[in-house]
């Protein structure tokens, strides 16, 4: 792996688990994720992917694929929810937001219902 490029976390696999549940070609590319950048805005989150060219098999098109439960987290009252923006037939971005509360970007303990 090349330096730089780490593995989603337990939080953002779980999110994209849930995805690909929905979407059969998802669940073919979670495992060739890398993370190429995660930023934290106080009430949400950007993670940026590349796939592993070697695990390309994912046809998703240009579309958006939105959560469809809440995720509980420790400390945001009204839960969270993701969009997974997806670009040239793979995964190109997570966003995680909050619905109205500041979050730190600590996960731990979090659930999703």
């Amino acid at each position: 792996m090349k330096p730089g490029q780490l593995t989603p976390n337990e939080f953002e696999m779980a999110i994209l688990k849930h995805l690909a549940s929905r979407t059969e070609s998802l669940r073919g590319v979670l495992e060739g994720l890398h993370v190429l950048s995660r930023e934290f805005t106080g009430v949400g989150s950007f993670t940026r992917f590349k796939l592993d060219p070697a695990l390309a098999k994912a046809d998703l098109g240009e579309q958006q694929l939105g959560l469809d439960a809440l995720v509980r987290v420790p400390g945001v009252p009204n839960g969270m929810g993701a969009v997974l923006f997806c670009r040239g037939g793979f995964p190109e971005m997570l966003e995680t937001f909050t619905y109205g509360d500041h979050w730190d970007g600590i996960f731990a303990g979090f659930s999703i219902a």
